[in-house]
């Protein structure tokens, strides 16, 4: 029992066999060289023809010189002398044979052409030259020894020509090593790299000087491996960027987590009554409340990490900010927000992301700092940058800590419980995503100070 091609898997394509490039230019060579050859030895067969037969036309136009002043008694000369084998003569009149050697030549128009008599080729010249009226006189000399010649002529032309091929092909072999040698080392180069691609130490480019084309593929070539080597680094970056940012995650996760399931256990073995029933679903909620606030923090973060230049648009950064200070407002009814802004301050940007980036500064101003009044500036200031900045008077963060809490899942030690040390990262990240960075100063309202300095961008 066979099975079908569909069951067996798909079939292979057959691979179309491929010759080395020194083997096409020497097969390339010996192709230019066969026609090369083929057109001059054509050339050299038809004039040695030619030449053959004007010879003999002018042996004949020697010999008529003498036969036409008397015709008849030259063929009995021939008769007589035995020079049957070497000439024929035929004369007419009136188209009848009056006079003619053994061999007797047809009757032909006047001129020179070459006939067959009795199997054997003629060279016959026929001419009314010198002649009375009616009279023709036919003479002819045996063609076969200037067909040997020609052929004996023609055949050192071919063999000739077959020996110019093969040199042709072989000097084409010979000479093509070298003038393909540039290819081959730029070949052997980026196949050594391809072998043995070393990711942390960047590699020599290859060269392929000598020959342009040579020097233009490896330009080529330098510029794809740059960037295969960027790709390489990146994804290499963002390998270990993930590697580091699941295990710290999964670790943040992991207490909250292992919280819920005591506070699970609990309550299924113990007998608790009314309060302590609640207490341990209050700490349930909490720590439900901390892993959601986590992972929404996460695809936040993922969310910004997939973003592109695509995605810029024009932003009015005044109207955003005086919308995320009314909304923090109404959040935190115990928060005052104060708006200082240019009148008309539009740059290409991410507004989610910035809109993000403003509300997490004042949401940690409240839970982590305890504010009650904060500041929202965004000013362009020299230098091709717009700046915002939150003001709060909130408890600050100690100048040692101002760099680190930038950094995912770190909390400050004035930091309340309950966060998931990601709202600060989120804030770098925008700034970054915006060719810009995030960082802390001292404060003008007692607390302490965020700005986000960002490139001008005219939005358009």
């Amino acid at each position: 029992m066979t099975e079908s091609a569909d069951a067996a898997g798909p079939v292979k394509a057959s691979r179309r066999q491929s010759f080395s490039l020194r083997t096409r230019v020497a097969t390339a060579a010996a192709a230019g060289a066969v026609i090369l050859v083929t057109l001059i030895s054509l050339i050299s067969v038809r004039a040695i023809e030619r030449n053959n037969l004007q010879q003999s036309d002018q042996q004949l136009a020697i010999a008529a010189r003498i036969v036409v002043i008397e015709p008849r008694v030259a063929v009995q000369f021939i008769s007589l002398t035995g020079l049957n084998n070497d000439m024929a003569l035929t004369v007419r009149d009136n188209g009848g044979v009056v006079a003619t050697t053994a061999i007797e030549l047809p009757a032909l128009p006047s001129g020179s052409r070459t006939v067959s008599v009795s199997g054997t080729p003629y060279r016959v010249l026929t001419t009314t030259e010198s002649q009375p009226t009616g009279q023709v006189v036919s003479l002819g000399i045996p063609a076969a020894a200037a067909a040997k010649a020609t052929a004996e002529q023609q055949r050192w032309v071919l063999g000739g020509a077959l020996l110019s091929i093969a040199a042709a092909a072989g000097l084409g072999w010979l000479l093509a090593g070298a003038a393909v040698r540039p290819i081959v080392r730029l070949t052997r180069q980026v196949g050594a790299r391809s072998a043995f691609p070393d990711l942390r130490n960047p590699q020599a480019p290859v060269e392929g000087a000598g020959v342009r084309e040579a020097e233009k593929l490896a330009d080529a070539v330098n510029t794809m491996l740059r960037r295969v080597d960027q790709a390489q680094a990146a994804t290499a970056a963002a390998l270990e960027t993930a590697r580091d940012f699941a295990a710290v995650s999964a670790h943040e996760l992991r207490t909250p987590l292992t919280a819920m399931r005591t506070d699970l256990e609990v309550l299924r073995t113990l007998d608790l009554d009314e309060q302590q029933r609640a207490e341990i679903l209050d700490d349930l909620q909490r720590s439900q409340g901390r892993v959601e606030t986590t992972l929404t923090a996460l695809e936040r973060l993922a969310t910004g990490d997939l973003t592109d230049e695509r995605d810029h648009v024009a932003t009015d950064v005044g109207d955003l900010c005086d919308q995320a200070a009314h909304d923090a407002m109404r959040h935190f009814p115990e928060l005052t927000v104060r708006i200082e802004s240019d009148a008309e301050l539009v740059t290409r940007g991410l507004p989610a992301g910035l809109r993000l980036a403003v509300d997490n500064a004042l949401t940690n101003s409240v839970k982590h700092g305890a504010a009650t009044e904060a500041l929202v500036s965004a000013h362009r200031v020299p230098g091709g940058h717009i700046v915002i900045t939150i003001d709060d008077n909130g408890r600050g963060i100690p100048p040692e800590e101002r760099d680190a809490v930038f950094d995912r899942f770190f909390r400050g030690s004035r930091a309340s419980k309950g966060g998931s040390g990601l709202g600060l990262a989120l804030v770098a990240q925008q700034a970054q995503l915006h060719g810009g960075r995030a960082y802390f100063d001292e404060g003008m309202l007692g607390g302490i100070r965020l700005v986000l300095e960002l490139p001008y961008r005219a939005g358009t």
